[in-house]
């Protein structure tokens, strides 16, 4: 059930790539489900895919470089070693990408010093560029561990408040030290840490959001891959099928928390239109006040030299979200994400 699940999966969703996939074998009922699934809905697309989440060590990393310390001579040395910024005509996130898999070193986590700074998935950029968050606004971020898109939220723009809500001790814990590694004290008045449960938020403190984002808890495919053992993969595809319902709560939630104009952004980091297409067009139908705004002519199009979109689906689908496939030479995914304007 979604409420027995919020935390426990959620723990499970977004381990590092590290110690979730490199040190764990390949789970094969998982990889089945896959099969089967995402033959029929990525058609030609996922056997390139399969490819690429089948080999962790071709999966690329992006280098988002922390403005609140000094970072030139970082900078230097991504360009010397052929690095070149992500989104270069954008006031956004300053993110280093790599044409090819050359791997830069993480920073380990020192108490009151701020890492320079972080490694990520440069998909995972895409909904806080979709969010487009201005000086002076109130965000909340519903589903904020472990804080990779609160920081570059916080890179992008200054907003009023920054709202990172958590409801599981042990990733609140571990987006605290996240906030704590890349944001000067100066910013803890506008930058604070919410315990609720997501799905209650929106009754909570409704209409006080400019922006929300819903990074939602998901099937995430790198991670179920390499679950611990088959008994394992096969708990987390019965968990699968109450994901979407925890899903749908968490955007309800978050078109009630924000305030009529204001925007909400919905992303999971899963390929299963269950989970993504489905979920938006579902709670769509409660929201007549709401409406999706397609982001294929905003973001898919431009950076389709960077990400594979899955440009196969129908221009209704397009209005309800755009879904970025791994493929080789470009690995980064998956990521979907949709964004949901409330008028009133």
């Amino acid at each position: 059930h979604p409420s027995e699940i919020w935390s426990g999966t959620r723990t499970g969703l977004k381990m590092s790539d590290k110690s979730s996939q490199c040190l764990k074998s390949l789970c094969q009922p998982v990889l089945d489900h896959f099969d089967q699934q995402y033959r029929e809905e990525l058609g030609d697309l996922w056997p390139y895919a399969r490819t690429v989440l089948l080999d962790p060590q071709s999966w690329q990393y992006g280098v988002m470089l922390n403005r609140f310390t000094a970072v030139t001579g970082i900078a230097q040395i991504l360009q010397a070693q052929g690095f070149s910024t992500l989104l270069q005509d954008s006031q956004s996130e300053p993110c280093y990408i790599h044409p090819c898999l050359l791997r830069f070193p993480s920073q380990a986590h020192r108490p009151g010093q701020l890492k320079q700074y972080y490694l990520l998935n440069a998909a995972s950029l895409l909904p806080v560029l979709a969010l487009q968050v201005k000086d002076g606004e109130k965000v909340l971020d519903l589903c904020s561990a472990p804080g990779g898109k609160a920081i570059a939220i916080m890179q992008s723009a200054s907003p009023a408040l920054l709202c990172c809500n958590e409801p599981d001790l042990h990733r609140r814990d571990w987006l605290a030290k996240t906030l704590e590694s890349f944001l000067p004290h100066s910013l803890n008045s506008r930058v604070i840490v919410s315990a609720q449960d997501g799905r209650c938020f929106g009754q909570s403190e409704a209409g006080l959001y400019d922006k929300v984002l819903v990074d939602a808890p998901c099937s995430n495919d790198r991670s179920w891959l390499y679950s611990c053992s088959s008994q394992q993969g096969e708990q987390r595809l019965k968990e699968r099928a109450w994901l979407p319902s925890l899903q749908a709560q968490l955007l309800r939630s978050a078109l009630l928390a924000v305030s009529p104009g204001g925007t909400v952004v919905y992303s999971t980091c899963t390929l299963s239109s269950f989970e993504n297409f489905a979920v938006v067009e579902t709670v769509l139908k409660d929201f007549p006040e709401a409406e999706p705004e397609d982001l294929w002519e905003e973001i898919a199009i431009p950076l389709s030299k960077y990400f594979t979109f899955n440009a196969s689906v129908s221009s209704y689908h397009h209005r309800l979200g755009i879904l970025v496939v791994p493929q080789p030479g470009k690995t980064w995914g998956p990521m979907f994400l949709a964004r949901i304007r409330r008028w009133k």
